[in-house]
Parts: C-alpha cells; sequence; structure tokens
C-alpha cells in the first residue's frame, strides 16, 4: 500500500513540474510576443508621439496590474480610504505609470532584451530576470508576475506587479516616497502631486 501511495506522489509531483515548466514557457512566449509588438511600434516612423506611446501603452496594459500596484504602494493608509478616494488615486498612479513609461520609450536606441532566466518561487509568482542590451552596456531588470486566482477582464492570465531595475524596485520606491510624503501632508495632497505630473 506504501508504494502505491509513493508511486501517486512521485506521478502528482512530476505533473505539478510539468505544469510548472509549461506556465513558465508560455510566460516567457508572452513576454518576447510583446516586446516585439512594441519595438513594431516604436520602429514605425509613420506614427507621431503621442500616437506611437498610446499604441504601446494599449499593448502592454492588458499584462500590467497597475491597479494592485497603486493599492500595494499606499500600504496601511490603502485602508483608510473611502472608495472614491481609491478610485481617484488608482486613476492618478495609472496615469503617472504610463507617463513614466512613454518617457522611457523616447530614450530607446536599439535595444535588445534578452530573458536570462526564469524563477518560480511560488506556484502563483514567477519572475523574469531579463538584460535590457544595448552597444555599451546590459541593463538588468526583473518582471515580478503573478496569477490572480480569477481571471480580470481584459487582463493576462499572468500579470506584472513590480518591476526592479538593477535591483530597484519600482513598487518599494514608490511606497517609501509615498509613506515619506503622507507623514507630513494628507492624501488628498498626495493626490494632487500626482495629478500635477500627468
Amino acid at each position: 500500500m506504501k508504494n502505491i501511495y509513493k508511486i501517486i506522489l512521485v506521478l502528482l509531483l512530476f505533473f505539478t513540474q510539468n505544469l510548472i515548466a509549461d506556465e513558465q514557457v508560455e510566460l516567457k512566449k508572452h513576454f518576447l510576443t510583446k516586446i516585439d509588438e512594441v519595438i513594431l511600434i516604436v520602429e514605425d516612423k509613420s506614427l507621431s508621439k503621442k500616437d506611437r506611446n498610446s499604441n504601446i501603452i494599449k499593448s502592454l496594459t492588458p499584462m500590467f496590474d497597475f491597479e494592485l500596484m497603486a493599492k500595494l504602494s499606499l500600504g496601511s493608509t490603502w485602508k483608510k480610504l473611502a472608495e472614491e478616494e481609491r478610485e481617484k488615486f488608482v486613476d492618478l498612479y495609472v496615469e503617472r505609470m504610463k507617463q513614466s513609461y512613454s518617457s522611457k520609450i523616447d530614450a530607446y536606441e536599439n535595444e535588445k532584451v534578452e530573458i536570462r532566466k526564469i524563477e518560480q518561487p511560488q506556484a502563483n509568482r514567477i519572475a523574469l530576470i531579463t538584460d535590457l542590451v544595448s552597444s555599451e552596456e546590459k541593463l538588468e531588470i526583473v518582471y515580478k508576475f503573478y496569477k490572480p486566482n480569477e481571471k480580470i477582464q481584459n487582463k493576462d492570465n499572468w500579470l506584472i506587479y513590480d518591476v526592479e531595475i538593477l535591483g530597484v524596485s519600482i513598487l518599494k520606491t514608490d511606497r517609501a516616497q509615498f509613506k515619506e510624503f503622507l507623514q507630513t501632508k494628507s492624501i488628498a495632497e498626495l493626490m494632487d502631486a500626482l495629478a500635477k505630473q500627468s
């Protein structure tokens, strides 16, 4: 009887490992497809800067959970907000992220994205360790994905909730900045400041 349990356990483990490997392969493929989409948009000289950036954001938005990033960036302050304040903050945060990404696209000069490694610390967490390669240097960028318990409408199965550039987390940086700001100012003032950045 013990041997049967061992066989079942081994089969389950093998099946689970195969599922994990398949998900990693699918996510890697999907990510690289998105990168190719963005490069094609960037290289389309017929587009105005505004249309180019708009098309890029439209292409990438299904892969990012900007709403979760906004929530996590506020930490415990999020729980104190009324529903209307939450909606307003999310809108401002999302717009800020889009503006930030658009400005980085302006600096694009034929860099290539290479996936160096894939890590899966948990069943619903995957990190893509990539290098942004230019003629002069390599810049390590880690995209952190999570898989929601339930599929979110108009979103991919795996969603980016944080990005680390050279070991510096965008999410943690925002959280630290917002926390410092809110020590002396109100959430309304923070939202006013975000609105001015948009």
